[in-house]
């Protein structure tokens, strides 16, 4: 994979949504997904984690919305599917343009100063089917958490913080990348571990 590409799939997916943003006053989540085309799980990621992290992520419901498609993606990713299918209901589920397009403002500075930084390398991180089931568990572990205790205020931002690190490294095959957003797991473990236990 070229560097080129790489850049286009980061860059282009908040281009893609900003256009979608300024198009109109509701967009679907449906219309989220077909925005992002064949572009793969990588980009779902980081857009999914962003919405809990940007001004979106504060719209009731979003982080339920978010957790069901972690989990969708996961369990996706353990059959080897490279498509995400989206339940009918999920999809009509809406959010304003506006709240959108303001997301994605402040996403495109964060994205410009980790281009260079993200490149292939140490690819068998992210490639082999051992560590793609070991992401798709991770995915589904983190949807169930912010599922079921996403109400805690702080929780949602802090346990997208891995998911997004690993989008990333999805998307870019950087195994580096993938290395720290393994890392980023501990301390958020023992976050959880002392809040409810």
């Amino acid at each position: 994979m070229s560097r080129d590409h790489d850049d286009w799939v980061l860059s282009s997916l908040l281009d893609d949504l900003a256009r979608l943003a300024l198009s109109r006053d509701q967009i679907t989540v449906s219309e989220l997904i077909d925005t992002l085309g064949a572009r793969g799980f990588g980009p779902l990621l980081v857009m999914l984690s962003a919405f809990l992290i940007l001004p979106v992520g504060m719209v009731p419901g979003i982080p339920a919305v978010s957790a069901v498609f972690m989990i969708l993606i996961g369990g996706r990713m353990l059959t080897g599917e490279a498509r995400l299918w989206v339940p009918a209901r999920l999809g009509r589920v809406k959010l304003t343009g506006h709240l959108l397009a303001v997301s994605v403002a402040r996403a495109q500075p964060a994205i410009l100063w980790l281009r260079p930084l993200l490149a292939p390398r140490l690819a068998f991180l992210i490639d082999s089917m051992v560590m793609r089931s070991v992401l798709a568990v991770i995915l589904m572990v983190t949807g169930a958490v912010i599922f079921v205790a996403g109400f805690i205020p702080g929780l949602p931002f802090v346990l997208s913080l891995h998911v997004l690190v690993l989008g990333m490294a999805l998307a870019t095959r950087d195994g580096l990348v993938a290395l720290i957003g393994y890392c980023m797991l501990l301390p958020e473990i023992l976050l959880i571990w002392r809040v409810f236990l």
